[in-house]
């Protein structure tokens, strides 16, 4: 019987510690405000996506190119990078883009 409830005690905490600290304070009557984004802002992040997803599109034939493995590494690496700066760009835009 002890068994029993420490197994469902801690199973109720490790509930409550995924649980994020927003859900908390979460009150139904009070709706959260949707992003939005000024235009000439939404402007610039469209344009540094396109960027972006351009230089990767060079990198990844680059990469389909180049016959040397350590080469090819450094340009994994440089991929990974423009990756990086990439997702939360098109985070916050799709992010928008949802919010219409």
């Amino acid at each position: 019987m002890r068994i029993a409830i420490s197994c469902a005690v801690v199973a109720v905490l490790a509930g409550c510690s995924v649980v994020p600290p927003q859900a908390w304070t979460f009150d139904p009557t009070q709706p959260q405000a949707k992003p939005s984004l000024e235009m000439a802002e939404a402007v610039a992040l469209t344009d540094r996506t396109a960027q972006l997803q351009l230089w990767r599109n060079e990198i990844r034939a680059q990469i389909a190119s180049e016959p040397d493995a350590r080469r090819r590494l450094a340009l994994y690496e440089t991929l990974h990078r423009v990756g990086m700066e990439l997702s939360p760009v098109e985070r916050r835009l799709a992010g928008v883009a949802a919010a219409r």
